[in-house]
């Protein structure tokens, strides 16, 4: 085996490394970039609230319920 075909070798061996590393790199951000949907519609959150006892404020904040706080006499 010459030097050449060595450094070649090499060459190859380091150059596939390079490419596996990019598809994973580009695999990875492809799927961390797409969006995540939300947990709850603001229906089943007014649904939820209404069933607790809250009252749904939802149209000023969103996904905002308000429930009554205990008073001290």
């Amino acid at each position: 085996m010459t030097t050449v075909e060595t450094i070649r070798g090499a060459a190859r061996k380091i150059l596939l490394g390079a490419l596996l590393a990019a598809g994973a790199c580009g695999l990875f951000t492809a799927c961390g970039s797409m969006p995540q949907g939300p947990t709850y519609t603001d229906d089943e959150l007014r649904a939820t609230c209404e069933r607790q006892g809250g009252w749904w404020r939802g149209e000023l904040i969103a996904g905002y319920c308000e429930y009554q706080s205990a008073s001290f006499p």
